[in-house]
C-alpha cells in the first residue's frame, strides 16, 4: 500500500517533469521532488554530496538488492560516509526515493515499505502556509528552513548536525542544548558495514564538568579530563594542531559544548568515532592535493597495546585471572579450524568489540571473528583450534601472549 501511494504521488510528475530533481546537480530539495536512488544533492560550493548508498560500496548498481541509506559525504571522497539518516532503516534495494511531503517532512518511500521518516519539522504547524526546503550546505550540514517568495532563506527549523552518526565536522557540537535537553553526541557504528549505533558512545559529561567521556555499553570508558587552557587535562594529543584547526569549549545559560573549526577553507576536516571507541582525526589540504593523518588513540591502555605490538586490537579490558597484562588479541587474515569452535552468537547488535570482551573473560578462548560477512555477531575458538593463515581470508583475532623479554607466542604456534 505504502508502494502504491508513492505512485499516486509520481504519476503527475511524468507529465508535469520539473517535479523530478533533474541531472543537473542541486543542492536542494523542494517539497514534492524526488531525489532517487541514483541521484544526489551536492552543496553549492561543491564540497560535500548527498544521496544513497551502501557501506561496503559494493552494490552502487541500481536495482541491486542490498541495505541502502542516505548519507553525506564528501564530494571528493566519497568512501567514506559522514553522516547517516536512517542508521536503523535501511531501504533493501535501490527502489528507495527521498522527498519532502507537504508538512516540510523528509521521508524516504521504497517499493514495498512504510515511508521511513528522516526529520522533524513543528513549524508547519504554526504556519501551514510556510516554504520549507532541504538545502546541503558547505559545511555538510542539511538543513530544513523557511525560504520567502523572493528565495531568501530564513531561519533553520531541523538540521542533521543535530543528530550526529560517528563523525565530528568543523562547527558541529559534542554536548547538550541546555534550554531543550537535546545532546549532541557521536554513536560508533556497529560494524564498517551497518551503521546503526554501535557500543561506544562520545558526548559530554552529563554533569556539567567540561570534560569529554566514551561509554561503552552504558559504563564510562574514557575520560579526556577537563578542559583547560585550551586543552584536555588528560588528552592533549586531541588538540595538538592549533595550527590547522581552533578548538573551543562554550558553556552559557544556553549550551554547553565542545566544537572545532579549521583554519584554512581549502582543508577537509573530520573527525572518526570508529568501532573500537577510537577517535582519529584527518584533514587533507585540497590545495596540495595530498592526503595527511593524525592518528590519536583515546585510551592509555590502547597506547601500552601498541607499544607492545602495532597490530594489536585497541581496546582497554580489566585484567582478569588468566589475563595479566601480556596477553592481547592481534588481527590476522586466515581462518580457524572449525572442530574447535566452541560457541558463537549471530546477534546483529553484536560488534566486534563485544567479541573481544567476551573472548577476554573466558579463559580458554583463544580467538574471536565476527559471524556475519556484515561484520555484526560473534564466534569464538579455544586453545586447542589451529590458525590456517590466507590472505583471501577475513580477519581473525588471535590471543597473543609477550613474554617479559620481549618474545611473542601466538594461539597458532601451540598446535
Amino acid at each position: 500500500m505504502a508502494w502504491i501511494k508513492l505512485l499516486v504521488l509520481i504519476m503527475p510528475c511524468i507529465f508535469l517533469w520539473p517535479c523530478f530533481l533533474s541531472q543537473a546537480e542541486t543542492d536542494t530539495l523542494k517539497p514534492g521532488q524526488l531525489l532517487h536512488d541514483w541521484e544526489h544533492l551536492v552543496s553549492a560550493g561543491k564540497v560535500f554530496k548527498l544521496g544513497f548508498f551502501g557501506p561496503s560500496w559494493e552494490s552502487l548498481d541500481v536495482g541491486a538488492i542490498a541495505p541502502r541509506y542516505i548519507g553525506i559525504w564528501f564530494n571528493e571522497i566519497p568512501y567514506y560516509t559522514l553522516w547517516v539518516a536512517n542508521p536503523n532503516n535501511p531501504v533493501p534495494d535501490s527502489s528507495g526515493v527521498l522527498t519532502m511531503d507537504t508538512d516540510g517532512i523528509l521521508k524516504i518511500a521504497y517499493k514495498g515499505g512504510s515511508p521511513i521518516a528522516i526529520s522533524s519539522n513543528q513549524s508547519k504547524k504554526a504556519n501551514p502556509e510556510r516554504n520549507i526546503t532541504a538545502t546541503l550546505l558547505d559545511s555538510g550540514n542539511l538543513v530544513l528552513r523557511e525560504v520567502d517568495s523572493n528565495g531568501v532563506a530564513g531561519p533553520i527549523f531541523w538540521q542533521s548536525f543535530d543528530y550526529p552518526s560517528n563523525s565530528l565536522l568543523p562547527e558541529m557540537k559534542l554536548g547538550f542544548n541546555l534550554k531543550t535537553g537535546h545532546e549532541w553526541y557521536l554513536s560508533s557504528w556497529v560494524s564498517e558495514k551497518v551503521p546503526s549505533p554501535g557500543a561506544f558512545r562520545l558526548g559530554l559529561n552529563p554533569n556539567g564538568t567540561r570534560e569529554l567521556m566514551i561509554w561503552r555499553r552504558g559504563q564510562v570508558y574514557w575520560r579526556s579530563g577537563e578542559w583547560k587552557n585550551g586543552s584536555f587535562e588528560l588528552a592533549p594529543e586531541m588538540t595538538s594542531r592549533k595550527y590547522l584547526q581552533n578548538f573551543r569549549f562554550v558553556k552559557n545559560e544556553n549550551e554547553s559544548y565542545f566544537s572545532y573549526s579549521v583554519k584554512s577553507r581549502s582543508d577537509l576536516s573530520r573527525w572518526e568515532f570508529d568501532t573500537l571507541g577510537q577517535i582519529t582525526q584527518f584533514t587533507w589540504d585540497r590545495r596540495n592535493r595530498s592526503e595527511s593523518y593524525w592518528i590519536f588513540i583515546t585510551s592509555s591502555a590502547c597506547n601500552t597495546d601498541y607499544t607492545k605490538n602495532e597490530t594489536a586490537v585497541c581496546l582497554s579490558e580489566e585484567p582478569i585471572s588468566c589475563r595479566n597484562g601480556s596477553e592481547f588479541f592481534s588481527p590476522k587474515r586466515g581462518y580457524m579450524d572449525t572442530n574447535f569452535l566452541y560457541d558463537f552468537d549471530d546477534n546483529a547488535s553484536l560488534a566486534l568489540s563485544d567479541c573481544h570482551a567476551k573472548c577476554w573473560k573466558n579463559c580458554s578462548c583463544a580467538a574471536y571473528q565476527s559471524y556475519s560477512q556484515n561484520g555484526t555477531g560473534c564466534q569464538f575458538w579455544n586453545k586447542e583450534s589451529k590458525f590456517f593463515p590466507s590472505e583471501n581470508s577475513e580477519y581473525v583475532y588471535l590471543l597473543t601472549v609477550e613474554s617479559a623479554q620481549g618474545r611473542k607466542k601466538t594461539s597458532e604456534d601451540r598446535s
